[in-house]
């Protein structure tokens, strides 16, 4: 585990420091006797290297680059010549004069940049500040006070304000994957399998112990990723162990993890399973709340934005906190393009009332009666099924799939459906609503969102393919173990 988080007085120390000679590079980074551990030990750094292939150093240059970005143009200008970032000739590859603001010597720099200032504003496209710069200014005062300000940014900033785009697996939009988007946790399942859950002070004796990869977002991920979509983990683990065995495992499944968020010197969340020999379950998680979430700031950075507005379908567990599933439900109700967005209201949250204003945004919500339920202020457990979706629609939201025991009721603004249960040997099991949110989005994502009784038969179908007494995200199926269950079924009351 890395030390403690640097604070603005070291960093800023450091790039102070690393303003003279050639500047900030990832080479001088390896090599300076300028003590710049402050640097490299930011969260935001940390955050490229255990998302990316780069080193130190190489995460560094990159995290002060982008951070850089954000400051305000004459700050930027300043930083970018002080600290020679390479950010204006980037910016303006055909003006070779720019090239020449990044000189081996910090004083020909200031000088370069006093000689280039009006023309870099005009490039720029903003009004020259009425202050006359001078080489001198730049020495006593404007550099420090510009890198004070990058400091600041670069303690203060979100991680996922450095996320680096991950190239896209093709060019050609015909053949692009749909892209989906997952909000949600990753979790280490601890899981126990018994002959029956022990009341209170009794005992029972393991059948077995087995240790996963898991969490309703992560499932679900890669329940989508195993039916060929383009999957966005949006998420947060801890720098420890096994935060980095949740990171490799979701890189085997083809997740992209630019946005899964690493929190510095925090303990990944774990979830103790306890499933009995017909698959019923019993959860005891312990989320680390305090440490491993997303945060509503979290929503507005470039990087995430950016994905959600270019998401064909957004996946959202309640998982987060409360403040975090609202932010969300907010921003992809705003996005020009309106992604499909389906909810897993799962775990149930007090206070439901608070996303009511966001649920006409919502095309589906899949999970039990239980879950759905909860929804609902003062529901009871008399409730029908019937009854339970008819009120869920009347608060807006576009279609309700009650899932029990690998069975589902689809009621929607065009749809009406009952599906049997497929024939299975467990009673259920974690992750088959995943299994079925997953399967249903292929579906819709594949039919212009016009699907019919046949996709709600496949997407009912997943949860049976799904079943498992190991790890709930390896159970996942493809596509062809779903059509399989669908080939051996009997073609009329599955079950």
């Amino acid at each position: 585990m890395s030390g403690p988080v640097p604070g603005v007085d070291g960093v800023r120390s450091a790039l102070v420091r690393l303003r003279t000679r050639t500047g900030l590079s990832a080479e001088r980074l390896r090599s300076t006797e300028v003590g710049v551990r402050p640097i490299l030990d930011l969260p935001v750094v940390r955050q490229i290297v255990n998302t990316t292939d780069k080193t130190a150093p190489e995460a560094a240059l990159e995290a002060v680059r982008r951070i850089a970005g954000q400051l305000p143009t004459e700050d930027l200008v300043i930083v970018d010549m002080a600290l020679s970032l390479g950010l204006l000739a980037q910016r303006f590859p055909d003006e070779p004069e720019i090239e020449t603001l990044y000189a081996a010597d910090v004083g020909e720099r200031r000088e370069r940049l006093v000689e280039l200032w009006e023309p870099i504003h005009r490039l720029l496209g903003v009004s020259l500040p009425e202050r006359h710069l001078t080489v001198r200014a730049l020495r006593s005062t404007l550099e420090s006070s510009a890198i004070a300000k990058l400091a600041e940014l670069c303690v203060s900033s979100s991680v996922l304000d450095v996320a680096l785009p991950e190239p896209s697996t093709t060019t050609d939009p015909a053949t692009r994957a749909a892209t989906v988007s997952v909000i949600g946790s990753a979790v280490v399942d601890h899981i126990y399998v018994v002959d029956h859950i022990p009341s209170p002070g009794s005992s029972t004796p393991l059948i077995s112990y087995e240790t996963h990869p898991g969490g309703k977002g992560l499932n679900h991920a890669v329940a989508n990723a195993r039916l060929g979509m383009d999957v966005h983990m949006v998420t947060a683990v801890g720098d420890d162990q096994p935060g980095q065995m949740l990171l490799d495992y979701m890189a085997s499944e083809g997740l992209r993890l630019n946005l899964v968020k690493v929190v510095p010197n925090a303990k990944t969340p774990v979830v103790g399973v306890f499933m009995t020999r017909n698959g019923g379950a019993v959860l005891l998680p312990w989320m680390n709340e305090g440490e491993i979430r997303l945060d509503p700031a979290d929503f507005h950075t470039h990087s995430l934005r950016g994905v959600l507005e270019s998401s064909d379908a957004v996946v959202i567990t309640f998982e987060q906190p409360m403040a975090a599933t609202r932010e969300v439900l907010r921003v992809v109700g705003t996005l020009e393009k309106k992604p499909l967005i389906v909810v897993r209201p799962s775990p149930p949250i007090a206070s439901p009332q608070f996303l009511y204003e966001h649920f006409a945004d919502i095309d589906y919500l899949v999970g039990t009666q239980w879950e759905l339920r909860e929804l609902l202020s003062g529901a009871t457990d008399e409730i029908t099924m019937e009854s339970l979706a008819s009120s869920l629609l009347m608060l807006g939201v576009h279609g309700v799939c009650i899932t029990e025991e690998f069975g589902c009721m689809v009621r929607s603004e065009h749809t009406r459906a009952d599906i049997a249960r497929f024939p299975t040997a467990l009673r259920d099991t974690p992750g088959a609503r995943e299994a079925f949110s997953a399967a249903l989005i292929h579906r819709l994502l594949m039919k212009d969102r016009k699907i019919d009784r046949s996709d709600l038969e496949w997407a009912t179908a997943a949860m049976t393919a799904a079943q498992s007494f190991g790890g709930v995200a390896d159970s996942m199926p493809v596509a062809q173990q779903v059509d399989r269950v669908l080939k051996v079924a009997p073609e009329q009351d599955h079950d």
